[in-house]
């Protein structure tokens, strides 16, 4: 059941995001075409290809990365006194093979950068760290054991490590986060995720009934934040930023519509 409700989710992700909703858009158009209805044929194809190449440009990265990364600032200095956080949480962005013929995994860019914040706090502050991901393929082991091993091994952590390894997504992140910490009595975290991904993962850690202290990092802005004349030229690199941020657009409509069901549910 778990793994066909994450198919259909994962389906649904692919098809709502660019480039595949542009697809169902341009698809849509030429069978309008096909049925007669010109106007609306076209006019569907020229808007699929005006997003596309807008998506694809530097300003149009820029425009959708500005109110997810700038939500919360950096956190230049952990809190002091006695209402400091009790924990580290860090969530998991992913793995990739160790070697091309390889079975064993390791942690992508994204999460190496997530893991080098927490590492850094956790030596400042010598709080507990709770890596979160669980396994994200049948047979391999959770994202969260990979990260805890290189908390110690690679970046020399030596406070308390609790994986947190059952979650396949930023809810059940949050969500078993907190039954984790709740059996070592923290109510209180920093949450350690990608500047882009930060508004969806306080929310949810947020509604899982945690207080958080956002600890942004891996930002893309710095890949765009130089507006000039190319900055109009289309690029891959800038419609994959596009389409993550989409993607939380997307995470943050899904969690509105739970909450709007939790009220009406009342």
């Amino acid at each position: 059941m778990l793994l066909r409700y994450t198919t259909v989710l994962t389906l649904a992700s692919a098809l709502l995001q660019p480039p595949g909703v542009l697809f169902l858009l341009a698809m849509l158009g030429w069978l309008g075409e096909v049925l007669g209805w010109r106007y609306w044929g076209r006019t569907l194809i020229i808007l699929a290809l005006g997003i596309l190449y807008f998506f694809s440009t530097a300003i149009g990265a820029r425009l959708l990365l500005m109110p997810l990364e700038n939500r919360y600032p950096p956190l230049n200095q952990p809190l002091t006194g006695a209402e400091h956080p009790g924990a580290i949480v860090v969530l998991g962005g992913g793995e990739v093979k160790d070697s091309p013929h390889s079975r064993l995994e390791t942690a992508n860019a994204r999460t190496l950068v997530r893991l080098m914040a927490a590492a850094r706090l956790a030596r400042q502050t010598q709080l507990p760290v709770v890596p979160s991901g669980g396994a994200p393929r049948f047979g391999v082991a959770a994202e969260a054991t990979t990260m805890a091993h290189i908390l110690r091994q690679d970046f020399h952590v030596t406070s308390p490590i609790w994986p947190e390894t059952h979650s396949y997504n930023t809810a059940a992140n949050a969500a078993d986060s907190r039954t984790l910490l709740a059996k070592h009595h923290i109510q209180k975290i920093y949450l350690v995720t990608s500047a882009l991904h930060m508004p969806r993962a306080v929310a949810w850690f947020r509604l899982s009934h945690l207080e958080v202290i956002p600890v942004p990092t891996d930002y893309r802005l710095n890949q765009v934040r130089e507006l000039k004349l190319d900055s109009w030229l289309p690029r891959a690199i800038f419609m994959e930023i596009s389409s993550e941020a989409c993607h939380e657009y997307l995470g943050l409509l899904w969690l509105w519509l739970q909450e709007q069901g939790l009220d009406n549910g009342k």
